[in-house]
């Protein structure tokens, strides 16, 4: 028969017995929590828009509003949304940035039925909306049905126009 009361056997029981020991100590302490997560706030993004309305012949009154954005709707677009409602004008088709400008891309309409100072007005009012919500570029160029052109009824629109 074999002997079950060797120096391993003991040895092997000792360390058991207190690893077991050390594990109900540690068991008793304050138990360890998963910290909370922050609550998750469905905030809406919203946009800050600068528009200036025309007031002819002082100039433009300039107004803050602020815009929520829709699911999937972009600041730029919100922005040519709410300057056309404002000025009850036709809207632009497209807003982009290339290299530091803005780019409009204005319908054959934009300027049908202004004369030349309503023309004027109704073109600075969108260059000066776009610059004061929008910053980080320094100029306006504009495109007409999505190509360059010479200009509009009365403006020149072959130069990149900016704040004063």
């Amino acid at each position: 028969m074999k002997r079950f009361l060797t120096l391993w056997n003991l040895l092997g029981l000792g360390v058991f017995l207190l690893g077991s020991l050390v594990y109900w100590e540690a068991g008793k302490g304050p138990a360890a929590h998963a910290l909370p997560l922050p609550a998750e706030e469905q905030k809406t993004p919203s946009l800050s828009l600068v528009l200036y309305r025309p007031n002819p012949p002082q100039g433009f009154l300039k107004e803050t509003l602020a815009l929520e954005l829709g699911p999937g709707e972009t600041p730029e677009a919100k922005a040519l949304t709410a300057w056309a409602e404002a000025l009850k004008a036709p809207k632009p088709k497209a807003l982009f940035q290339a290299k530091g400008a803005w780019v409009v891309d204005l319908p054959q309409d934009f300027a049908q039925g202004l004369d030349a100072a309503l023309e004027v007005y109704r073109l600075y009012s969108l260059v000066y909306t776009l610059l004061s919500t929008f910053p980080e570029a320094k100029e306006v160029r504009f495109l007409v049905e999505g190509r360059p052109s010479p200009g509009l009824a009365h403006l020149d629109l072959s130069l990149p126009y900016t704040l004063p």
